[in-house]
C-alpha cells in the first residue's frame, strides 16, 4: 500500500491511506484534545466520531475547520492543530458543554481524573458566557 505524506504543524508525517488527521498527528506526539473520540476499533467497533468538535483543526485550502478524529488524510494535506481560530473555537464548543454541566465537582465521582475538567482547565476557561438551565445529581 502506498503511503500518503501530510504536514501537521509543520511536521511531515507519512500514513497510509484512510487514516484520520488525528491518527497522523499522533503519530509524530502531536496532541489533538478529544471528548467524543473513543478507541472502539480495539473492540472491533466501528467508530464514526465528530460530533463533539473539540477536535477541529484548520486545513489549508478548507473554509471551515475540520473534525480531526472524522477527517481522511489526504496526500499534500496542510494541517494547523493550535491557530488562533482552531483555539477559539474549541472553547466555544467547551463553553457551550459547560453552559449546563453540573458544577457539582466536589463530589463527582471523576473529580481529579475528568477529561471535561481538564480541557477545560488546559483551554483556560474560568467563566462561561453561554448560560444554559443546569444540570444536577440525583
Amino acid at each position: 500500500m502506498n503511503k500518503i505524506k501530510i504536514t501537521v504543524d509543520n511536521k511531515v508525517v507519512e500514513v497510509n491511506p484512510g487514516t484520520t488527521i488525528l491518527k497522523a498527528a499522533q503519530t509524530v506526539g502531536i496532541k489533538i484534545p478529544t471528548l467524543c473520540y473513543l478507541h472502539l476499533e480495539d473492540l472491533n467497533i466501528e467508530n464514526k466520531p465528530g460530533g463533539c468538535r473539540m477536535c477541529v483543526v484548520e486545513v489549508a485550502g478548507r473554509r471551515n475547520l475540520a473534525p480531526a478524529c472524522a477527517t481522511e488524510c489526504q496526500d499534500g494535506m496542510v494541517v494547523k492543530t493550535n491557530t488562533i481560530r482552531v483555539l477559539n473555537a474549541r472553547r466555544t464548543v467547551m463553553e457551550l458543554i459547560l453552559s449546563d454541566h453540573p458544577f457539582d465537582c466536589l463530589v463527582c465521582a471523576k473529580s481529579g481524573k475528568c477529561d471535561l475538567q481538564k480541557l477545560a482547565q488546559d483551554l483556560g476557561i474560568r467563566e462561561i458566557e453561554y448560560q444554559g438551565e443546569q444540570s444536577h445529581y440525583k
